[in-house]
């Protein structure tokens, strides 16, 4: 058995997707395998969004239970002796906020069983004084460690001499299937004869939402039929951006619609969009731009952290973070989306890096060795 110790259902988000594709492609390859969830994963006064979970429906083939209150340990005490009963052969550990870092070490320290750090962030975006404390308090609980991409890896190595394993950002496989351009602009009462460009997820500083829309008055002089979808969550008072768009005078080109996307709804937005954008200031991985191939549409991607990692010279194009090179890669883009439709493209990547690859690369590494 492998115990993946990490949120799933009904917590919403990439984290919670990714570890139940995880786990099932897990148990498609033949493993046993145990979710180990929490009951209480932020406190409501910490949690930035409106809320930590899902109206999703979901069904499992494997098991998966809550027992971690990140905030009582005697959670993590009994935690611990559950996953000691289930005698399993490996222990995963989801990690990317150092606010789990405590009940992560706590548990792990006290499992004599291999156990693997998997690693989304080392940091968060917004650092803190004690995270790197925190993070080299969970790294010195485990016994190797997997990352999802070079530059994560890069900085881990900044902190520990364990082994650090590199693999690649899996493209989703729990989404709705594809639906048409003209479909989805009908769906969403957007005028079929506009371009438009996708800003996708949450909300959040780093990202570089007000790079895009600040290469917005430039692009209208080039692409005056370009428009900008900005879709998802804020984790940030979305004030200065609307007062933004106006004062660029941009407001007509800027569609917003600030709040959770429901996976059903998720076709429609990826559907409409002629390029998906992410004009991230700083960056480690994104699950948008496997979101993008699975939904076989480009990206624009800034040059920081690993973005780049997941685009080909047919899927999408990368640019430097600062309005005038996103103003100019997008209009390259819209003049030159014909180039970038090549189905097969998205198919290859799809199969390259698919949960399956993931999954046996993962038992090779830490389960056959």
């Amino acid at each position: 058995m492998i115990v993946l110790v990490a949120p799933i259902h009904p917590f919403r988000g990439g984290i919670a997707d990714t570890t139940a594709a995880f786990a099932q492609s897990l148990n498609q390859q033949g493993e046993e395998v145990c979710v180990i969830s929490f009951t209480t994963l932020y406190p409501k006064l910490l949690f930035p969004g409106k809320t930590q979970y899902t109206t999703d429906q979901k069904e499992f083939d494997f098991a998966a239970i809550s027992t971690i209150n990140t905030l009582n340990p005697f959670s993590w005490l009994r935690t611990t002796k559950h996953i000691k009963s289930l005698r399993p052969k490996l222990v995963v550990f989801r990690y990317w906020t150092p606010w789990l870092a405590m009940c992560y070490a706590a548990i792990a320290k006290n499992i004599n069983i291999k156990k693997v750090a998997w690693v989304d962030n080392a940091f968060p975006h917004e650092r803190k004084t004690a995270d790197k404390l925190l993070l080299n308090t969970f790294l010195g609980s485990v016994d190797e460690i997997l990352c999802m991409s070079s530059s994560v890896a890069k900085e881990l190595k900044k902190h520990t001499q364990k082994n650090i394993t590199t693999c690649f950002h899996p493209v989703d496989i729990d989404l709705p299937a594809q639906i048409s351009n003209e479909v989805a602009k009908e769906k969403l009462a957007l005028d079929p004869s506009l371009e438009y460009l996708l800003f996708f997820g949450l909300i959040r500083r780093y990202k570089g939402l007000d790079l895009l829309i600040k290469s917005l008055p430039q692009l209208r002089q080039n692409k005056p039929n370009a428009r900008l979808l900005v879709v998802g969550e804020p984790y940030e008072p979305m004030g200065k951006y609307r007062e933004l768009v106006v004062s660029l005078k941009v407001d007509d080109m800027v569609f917003f619609h600030d709040c959770f996307v429901p996976t059903a709804q998720i076709p429609f937005w990826f559907g409409a969009c002629d390029w998906v954008v992410q004009p991230y200031k700083s960056a480690t991985q994104s699950g948008i731009t496997p979101m993008a191939i699975h939904y076989a549409k480009p990206s624009i991607v800034t040059h920081v952290g690993s973005l780049s990692d997941g685009i080909t010279a047919k899927t999408g194009l990368v640019c430097e973070p600062n309005p005038t090179a996103l103003s100019q890669t997008i209009t390259k883009a819209l003049t030159e989306k014909k180039q970038f439709r090549d189905v097969r493209a998205y198919k290859s990547l799809q199969e390259k890096r698919s949960w399956t690859v993931f999954c046996i690369d993962f038992i090779n590494t830490f389960i056959k060795t």
